[in-house]
């Protein structure tokens, strides 16, 4: 049995524990399971960054930097506080820009194709705008951190899209970089209500199922990308 094919039904059974876990509210439990998640891709990840698969050698060190950092940013996440609740962002920042960076690399940014991109940009900043005059009474500090980390994630969603409007890019954009990139910006948005508003078990579950998917996604497209494309 090739034991790299059980790694994707591992990672979604683990999620989903995690899942049940924070459900249940048994949460020193939730922690174990929220750890080994971005391991877990990063062994799914192996075959595409192994370096007899790839050409060059920045795609595979950018996809490995963006899922260690976002691990990172789980690990922060873990803890409560401002300090905590900075680095966990500062991490996923990171990987953001490792995303952006390879999103840009597969298809770059050209007047021609700019429209959807700019558009899918302004719709992720107004809603984020929205969702940050809802919590800028209880952000205080967090009010600037919480701002550049918005206009990040939606530069990392419309870079996205950029990927969708090439004919020899397009399913790699469809399938899994937009969808992936949506779901992680609907996890964040969920995440800061849940964290400075709500502070809710579902929304927890929420933000944890959609997050776990949008790596999953994320992962599963830079796999198939490398593999069938390896001159990014």
């Amino acid at each position: 049995m090739n034991l790299r094919k059980l790694i994707a039904p591992i990672y979604v059974v683990v999620l989903l524990v995690h899942c049940f876990l924070l459900w249940s509210e048994q949460l020193e439990m939730a922690c174990i399971t929220k750890i080994l998640l971005m391991p877990l891709l990063l062994l799914y990840l192996a075959e595409a960054l192994a370096p007899s698969t790839i050409k060059l050698k920045l795609s595979t060190r950018l996809v490995a930097l963006a899922f260690l950092a976002s691990w990172g940013g789980d690990i922060f996440l873990l803890y409560t506080g401002n300090l905590f609740f900075i680095g966990g962002m500062l991490c996923f920042i990171l990987a953001h820009f490792c995303y952006i960076i390879l999103f840009i690399n597969i298809q770059p940014f050209k007047i021609s194709n700019a429209f959807l991109p700019i558009m899918g940009g302004i719709v992720v900043l107004v809603m984020g705008a929205i969702i940050l005059n809802h919590l800028a009474p209880k952000l205080g500090d967090l009010f600037l951190p919480v701002l550049v980390y918005m206009i990040v994630i939606a530069t990392m969603f419309s870079s996205s899209i950029l990927i969708s409007c090439n004919a020899g890019t397009k399913q790699f954009g469809i399938n899994y970089f937009v969808p992936g990139a949506a779901l992680f910006v609907l996890s964040d948005s969920v995440l800061s209500l849940n964290i400075f508003a709500y502070k809710n078990v579902f929304l927890g579950v929420i933000v944890m199922l959609t997050y776990g998917f949008a790596q999953f996604l994320l992962a599963k497209g830079f796999k198939n990308y490398l593999l069938t494309k390896p001159t990014v």
